[in-house]
Parts: structure tokens; sequence; C-alpha cells
């Protein structure tokens, strides 16, 4: 059977065949439609009254492109260092080939990337790609460039938007001076990043009314349903959990899936569940010359009790290698203890088991959605760092909003998360559509901003010959920006390129 890629490939060889059809027999050219291959540019003269009646206001948008343009700077200075860094990254620690590191994931378009939805994606790109292409109409009917039409960017489904400009007008220097073609060229940056840091305001600000909950899951990853309550409890943290938990020998859960209740109850024995026994080169380790064995739960270890990853993270980092240590586990109704002579790993003592993350009360496995809408509720107070803006760029990787399987982390109306998961993509679309573009390639608009500020200082030193000299180096970034994407993409999956 055809998979969904193979059924997306034939629609896309019958959609290029169509569009070879209607380019020959002059109907695309009939339209005002020019095809580069499969790929189609659709112009139309609707939106350029409304055009014109926005851009009257001159002196606001001058200054509304002025006051932006420090921003376009920093986010071009920003992003090619963050090129560079990645370079690095790729020639001496290449990642493993994974969903991350897929050719996929280097696109953004919804469905194709495997992180971003088609609908809310497909709403984000829509608006930031109006946003984008708008911004530079306006700015252009504002420095007097005449805009021949509006258009769309089509290749089987839209992929981006266009304003035509007159070249002519918009590049020549006595009718357009390099001041009006910076302001021209930065406003579809500027306006995304307006456009983002406003509907990321919205978002953070709504994100408070979203509830938290505890989910739990069975040993085979199944859904068991939300926790209402434990020991008569209600839960949302894990501080909360600890609490309920008590000393007992027993744990009841109040269970809800689909509107409906159940208890369940379970031995109060909790700790880190071991999900696999680590090998290398067919090389045993420790745990498993020892006999411990994967789904077992760690509850002890030496004098130190284990009941989550942070405790079994923190108690093996004080560990050596050599040191031999005695560890408690539950299995099958019963405490087992192992003596174990740890390996060595990183100067660390090394146990050699792989542990889930979240918290297991014998076979009953906790998520907190409290942990992630923290992380969420607290980037505003780390974007003043660069690890915070890394954290925003890399956020879909993360978190792809509330739906699907989030849906049931977080107690909202479902409206509501109609509501986030719009500001949510419109917001993230912008905000990277913004920083990609700040790049100084051309034909990226970073690079045709670069290049007019860039050619003003040379020419005073070199006359002419200064934007010659200015368009050569903009090549020069063009070449390692595109290069440093090949190679993100071509380093992770070469083995399976050859």
């Amino acid at each position: 059977m055809l998979t969904s890629m193979g059924f997306a490939i034939i629609a896309f060889i019958l959609y290029w065949g169509i569009v070879e059809t209607l380019r020959r027999k002059g109907v695309l050219e009939k339209y005002e439609i020019t095809a580069y291959g499969p790929i189609l540019l659709i112009r139309t003269k609707k939106g350029l009254n409304l055009l014109e009646r926005i851009s009257k206001a001159r002196t606001f948008w001058k200054i509304y492109a002025n006051i932006g343009l420090p921003a376009v700077f920093a986010g071009m200075v920003f992003m090619f260092a963050l090129i560079l860094v990645a370079d690095y990254i790729m020639l001496t620690s290449p990642p493993q080939p994974s969903e991350l590191t897929s050719p996929r994931a280097a696109l953004l378009l919804p469905g194709v990337n495997p992180f971003i939805p088609v609908i809310w994606g497909t709403i984000g790109l829509i608006v930031t790609l109006v946003v984008h292409e708008f911004s530079h109409a306006i700015l252009c009917r504002v420095e007097g460039v005449r805009v021949k039409a509006l258009g769309v960017i089509l290749a089987l489904v839209p992929i981006g938007g266009f304003a035509e400009p007159d070249e002519k007008e918009l590049l020549d220097k006595e009718r357009t001076s390099a001041s009006s073609r910076v302001r021209i060229f930065s406003a579809g940056v500027i306006s995304n990043f307006i456009v983002a840091f406003i509907v990321f305001v919205l978002f953070f600000q709504l994100i408070g009314a979203v509830n938290p909950s505890v989910v739990a899951f069975n040993d085979t990853g199944n859904f068991e349903g939300k926790v209402v309550e434990l020991n008569g409890y209600k839960v949302t943290t894990p501080e909360e959990v600890r609490k309920a938990l008590g000393n007992g020998s027993k744990v009841t859960f109040k269970l809800e899936k689909d509107g409906e209740f159940k208890l369940v109850e379970v031995p109060n024995v909790m700790g880190v569940k071991i999900t696999g026994l680590y090998r290398e080169n067919n090389k045993t380790f420790p745990a498993e010359r020892a006999g411990i064995k994967a789904g077992m739960l760690i509850v002890r270890i030496d004098n130190t009790t284990i009941r989550d990853y942070k405790d079994f993270q923190r108690k093996m980092g004080e560990t050596k290698p050599g040191e031999r240590i005695t560890v408690y586990v539950y299995d099958s109704g019963s405490i087992k203890s192992f003596n174990v002579t740890l390996a060595g790993k990183d100067g660390k003592g090394f146990l050699g088991v792989y542990v889930q993350t979240f918290d297991s009360i014998d076979g009953i496995n906790l998520l907190y959605s409290s942990v992630l809408l923290e992380e969420i509720r607290s980037i505003p107070k780390h974007i003043k760092s660069v690890q915070g803006w890394l954290y925003l760029i890399a956020m879909p990787f993360r978190f792809q909003g509330f739906t699907g399987d989030y849906n049931m982390l977080f107690d909202a109306p479902p409206w509501f998360f109609w509501v986030l998961n719009t500001l949510y993509w419109v917001g993230w679309i912008n905000f990277y559509v913004g920083l990609f573009n700040c790049l100084p390639a051309i034909p990226l608009d970073g690079g045709r901003v670069f290049h007019e500020v860039f050619s003003r200082i040379l020419v005073r030193r070199y006359g002419e010959r200064g934007e010659e000299i200015s368009m050569q180096i903009v090549k020069v970034f063009a070449f390692i920006v595109f290069f440093s994407i090949l190679l993100s993409i071509a380093i992770p999956n070469l083995e399976g390129l050859i």
C-alpha cells in the first residue's frame, strides 16, 4: 500500500503535469500567472487600493521602519553567529539521525515539517506571509515606488506570498535613495517581529488561565486517565503527589477518562523504573551482570531513598568508578537487593541502565503537565538572555501547542485551546520567519539591507568599486548561509544517503 508520502509524490507529479499543460497552451500567461517549473506566481491587482489608503500616513511608516531597523541588525548578527556555531557543532560533534535532523524538519511547511501541525501551522504561515509582503508593499508606496501586483507563490500548496514592486523604480538610485530602499527591504522583518511580540504577549497572558493536571499511564504506554484524586487529595504537582502518598502501604487513585471515573489501588512503592540495560559492542555492564532487569523499580541505593529521576541522578552523580553499592529494587511485589561494582563514565560511577524520567508508582506512571506549563510560562523571564532566544527558536521541538496528546495534560475549554494554538503558531512563525530573513544573504531581506548599508560605507572609501565589493561580500555570506543549511541536513543523514 502507498504511504501518505507516496500519495503526496503522486499528487505533486500530477499537479506539475497540469501546470506544464496549461503553460504550453498559454492559459497561465492569459491570467498573469508565471510558472517556474512546478512553482506558480499568481498575481492579483486586488488589494492595491487598500494599499494606497494605508500608505498615506507616510511620516508614521518612515518612523516605524527607522525605529525597527536596529532589530534587523541585531537579528542579523544573532542569526549569522548561530549559523557559524551550528557549523562547528556539525563538524565536530555531528548529531545522530532523528526526526529533528530529517530534511523535512528544515522546511517551514505545515504537515511536511513533523513538528508543525497542518491547521495551526497553515494559519500561522498565511498570517506571516500577508504581514511580511504587505509591509514591503506599504513601504514601497510610502517611498514612491509603484507596486505592480500582489501575489501568492504556489507549489501544489501555498508556500509564500509576494509584493511585486516596479524593479526599475526601486533600483533607480536617482529616483529612490538608499535610505528608502533600506526601509523597504527591512519592513517585512520589522512587521513580523512586531506581530510576534503582540501575539506572544497575548499568549503568555492567556496561558495563565490553563490549569495543569497529573496524567496516569500504564507500563505499556496506554493512557489510564487524569488523576482526579490521590488518597482523597487533589493533586497537580510532584510536590502535592509526594504529600498525598503519605506512609500507608496502599495508594488509591481516582482516575477520569472520557467522562467516566474509576478507582485504582496499588502498593505505595515509588521509584525510578528501569526501561532497558545498557550495552556497548555486546559488552555487558554492572547492572546486567548483577542480575538487574528492565521493568524493575529502583527504590533505594545504599541508604538513599530513590523516589524520582532527580534522586537517581543526584545519587549516581556522587559515585565513582569502581565503587561498590547496593541497589534495592521493587519487583513482582517484593524488595530485592543487588550488590554492584560500578563501571565508569565521564568520571562518575556508571550502573548501566536506562531509566524513565517520570514518576512511577508500582506500574502507574505519572506525567505532570505543571512542569511543562511552568517551563512555558517562564520563557518571558529568560528572553533577555541568549539561552532564552535559543529556547524560543527551538520551542516547537519541545511543544507543538495544545493539540493531540497535549490536550489530555491540561484543563481548559476546547475553544480556549483553539485561541491559544492560533496565537502560539502565529507568534512563533512570525518570529522565526523574521529572524531567518535577517540573515545577510541575498535574496533574503537581511542580505539586501546589509548590501545597501555596507555599500554606502565602502563607496566613501573605494568609490564606485565599493558597491561591487559589497555585493561580493554578500554573495560570500549567502554561500555560507545556504551551504550551512545543506550541511545541517546532510551530515546527520550521511549514513542513510550513502
